[in-house]
């Protein structure tokens, strides 16, 4: 039986909410970083075929001017896109046990952008809009 040639894929896609006002930080060497959380919603029906909605909350990681242009256009709430890599990291903790976190290292980021369709306040919040940068 011959080798298998397997292409080395790591990408990741996810579509939510950033959970907190972007901080932009700089390492000891000056480079920016921005490390968020994107509250991702899923859909499903349970086993009485009743839909059920399960939040998880992912944390991402942007650096450069990725961090600079997304601390700018992003706030609490906003709606986004993220496109990266799955980076897993491992270090000993000051118990001295093992720690490890998971988190996408961000390519692109796509803030999107919601008109309010009613600002009046009566009727439905439900958001309106398009995106600026849609990857599509």
């Amino acid at each position: 039986m011959g080798k298998i040639k397997i292409p080395r894929i790591n990408r990741s896609q996810i579509s939510g909410r950033i959970t907190k006002d972007p901080e932009l930080k700089r390492t000891p060497s000056g480079t920016e970083v921005v490390r968020f959380t994107v509250a991702v919603d899923r859909g499903y029906k349970d086993k009485s075929g009743s839909w059920q909605n399960e939040t998880i909350f992912i944390p991402v990681q942007a650096w450069a001017s990725l961090a600079e242009r997304f601390c700018k256009d992003a706030k609490k709430g906003s709606p986004v896109i993220v496109d990266g890599r799955i980076s897993i990291s491992k270090w000993a903790g000051k118990d001295g046990n093992q720690k490890e976190t998971t988190e996408i290292v961000a390519d692109q980021i796509h803030v999107l952008e919601w008109e309010e369709s009613n600002p009046a306040g009566t009727g439905s919040d439900w958001p309106q809009g398009d995106s600026k940068e849609m990857p599509f």
